[in-house]
């Protein structure tokens, strides 16, 4: 069983789960559990989008399930031990898999833009009940995309160098089976009882940029790029796509509603759709970038406010929720593999031209 184990420098805390090497859904075809037919051999399943609505019997267009092993669980207690000058505690939260569509065969950029609506919503559905559990403080919602030309399951291409894109919460994504067959399509949500440290440091610049400007650095982020339309890949009247001017991924975008809001939880309807055409073409794009072999998409939203004075006082007003993609391409050399610092070859005006073109 998983357990959460204190950084004693950096006090991060770190997930250590020796089971996660045999999270399950990796085997493709008529063996698959997500495929319909197999509902009985996925973990508990927790919620359904029907073909005909919620309330029918017929057969389900998106369904969510438990991940079997879990890397966090809501059983357990829930406080810190010391271990000597360091901290442990039971992985309490939540691991949830989100299968996107019953096709096993369809990925996710070639989902009508329908289905790509009722994935996000369902997304959003899971964020805002999550939110309700007063020990969680985060939800990270992920997808990753692998295609089987030559990527094995270990994360490494077959000539022995790794992926760009690691699993950002370390589970096994959506790799593909031992035979080389491409798992299900699907989305892991996790919820944990921390804030990780990457988030912080984006929740803290956020916070950082308000405390002087008193405006949200997204929006003011959003009219800056409009102005110099060097970096635009595409846009509606509801989302924004850009590769962002210190990208620090090659062919990196950014997704963001044009409604300011902290929380995908709350979204609304219309930017769930603005977002979901946007993210259509921009999958469809990663998959063509020379070198590609996958994708990886994140949501980024804001923690779960709990009663805790002087926490997240500018919160509503300083963050807004967004998504990050990307193309799954080689790692450059040892330099960028040992993740001192980001190093990308690719100029962002470069990179957005290109995307556009993709699109």
């Amino acid at each position: 069983m998983a357990e959460l184990r204190r950084h004693p420098v950096s006090g991060e805390w770190v997930v250590i789960c020796p089971e996660a090497n045999g999270l399950t859904g990796t085997d493709g075809g008529n063996g698959c559990i997500y495929c319909p037919g197999h509902e009985s051999e996925t973990g508990p399943e927790i919620q359904r989008r029907n073909d005909g609505g919620d309330s029918t019997t017929s057969g389900w267009r998106v369904r969510v399930v438990a991940e079997s092993p879990p890397l966090f669980h809501i059983e357990g207690e829930f406080f810190k031990k010391a271990a000597g000058l360091c901290d442990r505690m039971e992985a309490i939260g939540a691991h949830e898999v989100v299968i996107e569509s019953p096709n096993h065969d369809t990925e996710f950029e070639d989902l009508d833009e329908a289905q790509v609506v009722a994935v996000l919503d369902v997304l959003r559905e899971r964020a805002r009940d999550l939110a309700k559990d007063p020990r969680l403080r985060q939800v990270l919602i992920s997808k990753i995309r692998k295609s089987g030309d030559g990527t094995s399951g270990d994360g490494t291409s077959g000539d022995g160098t790794s992926d760009d894109g690691a699993s950002g919460d370390g589970t096994s994504g959506d790799g593909t089976s031992s035979d080389g067959t491409p798992a299900h399509p699907r989305w892991h949500i996790v919820s944990t009882p921390f804030v990780p440290a990457q988030m912080k440091g984006e929740l803290k610049g956020s916070a950082r940029y308000f405390s002087y400007k008193e405006r949200c650095v997204f929006c003011d982020y959003i009219r800056q790029e409009k102005k110099a339309r060097r970096r635009i890949i595409c846009q509606n009247e509801r989302a924004f796509a850009v590769s962002p001017y210190a990208a620090c991924f090659p062919y990196e975008a950014w997704v963001l509603p044009t409604t300011h809001l902290a929380d995908f939880g709350r979204a609304a309807w219309e930017d769930l759709e603005g977002v979901a055409a946007i993210l259509k073409r921009l999958a469809g794009a990663m998959m063509k970038v020379e070198g590609s072999r996958g994708y990886n998409i994140e949501v980024h939203t804001a923690p779960f406010r709990k009663p805790k004075p002087g926490a997240w006082k500018t919160i509503d007003q300083d963050y807004h929720w967004h998504l990050k993609i990307r193309p799954r391409l080689k790692l450059l050399n040892g330099l960028r593999e040992s993740g001192s610092f980001h190093l990308n070859p690719v100029m962002p005006e470069e990179a957005a031209r290109t995307l556009a073109a993709l699109c």
